[in-house]
């Protein structure tokens, strides 16, 4: 009874049909995940924005757990069957394969006449030295020969029978990849103003998601943002579009530097660079009457709509009041003849400030410009490019890279060395004057494109029997 009841429970997972359904329910899922933001998938303010927007779908979509689809109890359950299914069907194709790699198949002649491939062959010549010559051949051919009293059994590309049970165990390798990558992964958005540098560590990103596995393995190195370039032109004088120069540096020796931009990223112990969005940071420093600093800092601004025009809101310190900016580059016009790289560009801040929602100040501020604003005064003093850095860390990449690749190797053992075999009876007439040699031939895969390479096999012994050689 419990082997019976071990036998069907095995037989379910190693169900094919068990593995089509599985693998469309997740393909279903897939689709509806790809449509539905994710959480784990988006920065807050992007999914936040979203969830204004649609606030009853996204209501219905949080309800029914769609938002975070990818780490459902659904989900995971159907990934786990499907690895569990493919473990099965694995370790059943690696047993089979064993089996009949292991096996020494013996045939008589009644089996070797029915194969698609066979020949008898008259010789009269005595047993040993027709067996003798049959092996010299077939190991001629690059076959392994066994011989048991007048029956051998040949065999080639043993090791072709492995390569369906090998495919299937690297989508197992990549599957357990892909999820060690998922747990252990970090992703996250680090901005830093030219010149700053900030260290490799939890707090300093702007948007963070880590893996249960990953949780604050920071490695703490330093991230400096030397030069940023709006367009950046590499040294064949090609236009890259905006860059950033980066600069890693650890136990105070910088120790890789490197240009990220579009399609080109820079890597570091395991972590991967990619350029962002950027902008312009004008610094702005509010003033205390008699002249000291009361707060001050750069103020990062984007460009929505690209029209080369940066905004932002922001906090005055601690005052109460708040701001909004804008800010862009420009250049005075010349009658003088001169390329576009030389034209001089400056800043313009336009300026308004809120006190509890009443407007306070609207005007606008050129470098080093000051105004009063209530009490105090700011001061324009500097513009910086900023720019985001989308920083991963996965070590499950590699592992799948690897996995791709025996994948790729399994493939090439599967649809170029195929395992072929050949058997052989000899036997003797009644009078005991002649033998009989019957000789089949079998490939495992592309059997109609065996019968050149075995009648090859057939003609070879046939001349070798009539020249009378070993």
């Amino acid at each position: 009874m419990d082997f019976n009841a071990g036998k069907k429970v095995s037989n379910f997972f190693k169900s094919r049909k068990l593995a089509i359904v599985l693998i469309f329910l997740i393909i279903i899922f897939s689709i509806i995940g790809t449509h539905i933001p994710q959480k784990s998938q988006l920065k807050p303010d992007v999914y936040n924005t979203w969830r204004n927007n649609h606030p009853s779908l996204a209501a219905l979509f949080e309800k029914l757990g769609l938002t975070n689809l990818f780490s459902s109890f659904i989900f995971i359950s159907l990934a786990s069957l499907l690895f569990i299914n493919t473990l099965f069907c694995t370790s059943n194709m690696f047993s089979t394969a064993i089996k009949r790699s292991g096996k020494k198949q013996f045939q008589n002649k009644a089996y070797i006449s029915g194969l698609e491939n066979s020949t008898s062959i008259r010789a009269g010549k005595e047993g040993g030295q027709v067996s003798s010559l049959i092996s010299s051949v077939l190991r001629s051919c690059g076959y392994k020969v066994t011989q048991e009293e007048n029956r051998m059994f040949a065999e080639k590309n043993r090791i072709g029978a492995f390569g369906t049970p090998l495919f299937h165990a690297c989508i197992l390798f990549i599957i357990v990849a892909s999820v060690y990558g998922g747990v252990s992964r970090m992703e996250g958005d680090m901005r830093l103003i030219e010149g700053q540098t900030l260290s490799e560590e939890h707090g300093n990103y702007m948007f963070i998601n880590e893996g249960p596995f990953f949780y604050e393995k920071h490695q703490g190195f330093d991230i400096n943002l030397e030069k940023f370039y709006p367009d950046y032109k590499d040294e064949t004088g090609t236009s890259r579009g905006p860059a950033g120069k980066l600069d890693i540096t650890e136990n105070g020796q910088k120790v890789k530097t490197d240009i990220v931009y579009s399609n080109h990223m820079m890597t570091y112990g395991g972590y991967t660079f990619l350029g962002n969005v950027y902008g312009l940071a004008p610094l702005l420093i509010l003033r205390n009457p008699d002249g000291t600093v009361y707060s001050g800092s750069y103020i990062t601004a984007s460009d929505n709509d690209n029209s080369g025009r940066y905004v932002t809101y922001f906090e005055m310190g601690n005052t109460g009041l708040k701001g909004g900016l804008m800010v862009y580059m420009t250049s005075n016009l010349t009658s003088e003849k001169i390329m576009e790289s030389d034209v001089k560009q400056t800043p313009i801040l336009f300026l308004k400030v809120f006190d509890r929602g009443k407007e306070i100040y609207n005007g606008t501020l050129r470098l080093n410009d000051t105004v009063k604003i209530s009490d105090k005064y700011l001061s324009f003093y500097d513009i910086k490019y900023w720019s985001n850095f989308y920083v991963v860390k996965d070590d499950g990449t590699l592992l799948v890279y690897v996995g791709i690749g025996l994948l790729t190797l399994s493939l090439v053992i599967s649809f170029f060395i195929i395992p072929k075999k050949v058997w052989v009876d000899l036997v003797k007439d009644e009078n005991n004057s002649a033998i009989e040699i019957y000789i089949g031939g079998r490939a495992d895969k592309f059997r109609s494109l065996y019968e050149e390479e075995y009648c090859s096999i057939v003609n070879k012994i046939k001349e070798r029997l009539s020249n009378g050689t070993d």
